[in-house]
């Protein structure tokens, strides 16, 4: 599905304008990228020390960001994408006999 339109943190009601900068020292910017980031793997503790609050209000402002999205998007940012079909990057280890560099 394509996202229709970015929701600002600026506009999700609950954030302050403190927590909404400390989420943009590391470029997440909109109510869909808090809500994706909370649903990954530590995720959500990312979350929590990054806006240096308790889990507590880190719960209670991912979900203002969640129930700003169309339905839809709900879902689909609250599920970890599988990646699993993805490899790293990363090149296998060399055999003692491969000469290449």
């Amino acid at each position: 599905m394509r996202v229709i339109s970015n929701i600002p943190l600026e506009a999700v009601d609950g954030w302050t304008d403190d927590e909404v900068s400390r989420m943009k020292d590391v470029w997440v910017t909109t109510a869909q990228q808090v809500v994706a980031l909370a649903a990954t793997d530590n995720g959500f503790r990312s979350i929590v020390e990054q806006l240096q609050v308790d889990p507590g209000r880190a719960r209670t402002l991912v979900e203002a960001a969640r129930e700003c999205l169309p339905a839809n998007e709900q879902i689909e940012m609250s599920t970890p994408a599988d990646t699993s079909d993805y490899g790293t990057g990363a090149l296998p280890p060399r055999q003692d006999d491969d000469e290449s560099p």
